[in-house]
């Protein structure tokens, strides 16, 4: 597909729309609204590859616009723009809009272009390889998958049990290190964790499994509502759900139905559903952290591949 590709920026302050205009079009086809109505009709009209949208509008929420833009053209990748430390408006921002990026104003310009860069080479490739490759059947029935549930509260395991465990593996962790003996050996597509464990924390973990395996989805299920972490979370590992805690069976059972779904469709449609990369850790401590992840997860890799040979 040729000619410049197309970013659909919605703000209701005309003095952001052209700041944003200014740093965006020399490379692309800039179209502007201050209206989300506007934008959801927009995208019913023209092929869209990049949709920004600030959070606090008038007519609606960022994260409206962002949840029925799914819906109208899940190709097109979805930014939520804000300058408010908005918690409910990052959980919603993953829950309902499913964003590629969460960006902070006031934004740099390089941050800015860098992201709507490669959010429109993604939107670009999906659609090429999509229009290219010949329609594939769905499978008649989904595999089975293997769920680890990583909590000290083994309640939170017996309720996706309850949810999934005729259809699916469920596999319950207290701790980091017994959820790494589970990943080492067993194929984990969806990961159901707790953020902040006794005298650990996930959050490295989650960052590091997104990295060594992008098609694992995870569902981050925590009373924590810090909304830095939120962002990291979206930005940095691209967490597919973010539920509170205590669990609600009711909600928890459709977070879990859509992940199994989207693991489905992923497998099924794969060229036109590319794996979103995701930005690098920036703290060198936790960077740190997660090589030594990767290390142990290899040797206990190694260690039960040698216990097994042993055996036979």
């Amino acid at each position: 597909m040729g000619g410049k590709l197309r970013i659909l920026l919605v703000d209701d302050e005309e003095r952001i729309l052209r700041s944003l205009g200014l740093l965006l079009r020399m490379q692309y086809d800039v179209i502007t609204t201050t209206r989300g109505s506007e934008a959801l009709a927009l995208l019913k009209e023209q092929e869209l590859h990049v949709l920004i949208s600030d959070q606090r509008m008038p007519e609606m929420t960022g994260t409206e616009v962002l949840r029925q833009a799914r819906e109208i053209s899940p190709h097109t990748i979805r930014i939520l723009l804000t300058g408010y430390a908005d918690a409910e408006a990052s959980l919603a921002s993953i829950n309902e809009g499913e964003v590629f990026r969460y960006i902070n104003k006031p934004w740099g310009p390089k941050e800015l272009r860098d992201t709507v860069g490669l959010a429109a080479n993604l939107a670009r490739q999906a659609r090429d390889k999509l229009n290219a490759a010949p329609a594939q059947r769905p499978t008649s029935s989904p595999p089975k998958r293997s769920l680890l549930v990583l909590d000290p509260d083994a309640q939170t395991a017996e309720m996706v049990k309850e949810i999934v465990g005729l259809q699916h593996h469920v596999f319950w962790a207290g701790t980091l290190e017994a959820a790494l003996r589970e990943l080492a050996t067993q194929n984990i597509t969806v990961l159901i964790t707790e953020l902040l464990l006794p005298g650990e924390d996930a959050g490295t973990l989650i960052k590091t499994l997104k990295r060594e395996r992008p098609g694992l989805l995870t569902i981050v299920l925590t009373s924590l509502k810090d909304t830095r972490r939120v962002v990291e979370l979206i930005n940095q590992a691209q967490v597919f759900r973010y539920l509170p805690k205590p669990a609600r069976r009711g909600l928890l059972g459709k977070s879990l139905e859509t992940t199994l779904a989207r693991l489905t469709t992923l497998e099924q449609a794969p060229v036109g559903m590319p794996e979103f990369p995701v930005e690098p850790i920036p703290e060198i401590r936790e960077q740190l952290l997660s090589s030594r992840i990767v290390s142990h997860l290899q040797k206990l890799r190694a260690r039960m591949l040698s216990n097994a040979v042993a055996k036979t």
